[in-house]
């Protein structure tokens, strides 16, 4: 929590600074609605998937992503705050689903020592997103954004084993890296549409 704390905190400090830029004040007329391609880690698209943004007042934008993640399909909405009329930071918002997979042998440390085919169940789980980005246009409608931010999980400890095996610490620690939550940091291509 004091995590999503400090980093809200560079957030709003950072929307301070971007209003002082100039860059803010120089105006072009942008789409309304972008679709997007993107990949990354807890990112709301996931590793390869699409976005849809729509403009929903002056700098604020609603957004959906579906995508495929290491957690089975993932879908999203959220909300994006966008000062950045030129290349400039945006900063968003995101409640993401993973949906799991019933049913994944994955090769494993069992509480033995011994490394096995292990029978597990990745139930669905939730996440938030928090997260700032850096928007480059290209031309008068594309932007390519870089993202970094943080995801809270919902779940704890959002799987099961089903063979009965026990597994080590090391394979919890493992699973509890892959699954929803972390550290967030994408890339995405947003096509405007007018």
């Amino acid at each position: 929590m004091k995590k999503a704390l400090l980093f809200l905190g560079i957030i709003f400090f950072s929307l301070e600074l971007g209003a002082q830029s100039n860059d803010y004040f120089k105006k072009i007329e942008r789409p309304d609605f972008y679709l997007g391609i993107g990949t990354g880690i807890n990112t709301y698209t996931g590793l390869a998937g699409v976005s849809a943004n729509y403009l929903i007042g002056k700098e604020k934008y609603f957004q959906a992503g579906l995508g495929l993640s290491m957690w089975g399909y993932k879908t999203s909405i959220g909300f994006r705050y966008d000062r950045s009329n030129q290349n400039g930071f945006t900063y968003g918002i995101n409640l993401v689903y993973s949906t799991g997979l019933n049913d994944i042998d994955l090769e494993l440390e069992t509480s033995n020592g011994d490394t096995q085919e292990v029978n597990m169940r990745l139930n669905g789980a939730g996440s938030i997103g928090f997260k700032t980005g850096y928007n480059w246009w290209i031309g008068d409608k594309n932007t390519f954004t870089v993202t970094l931010g943080y995801s809270v999980a919902l779940n704890k400890q959002p799987w099961a084993v089903k063979d009965g095996s026990s597994l080590s610490v090391t394979s919890q620690q493992v699973l509890e890296i892959l699954a929803p939550g972390g550290i967030i940091l994408g890339c995405s291509f947003n096509f405007g549409i007018q």
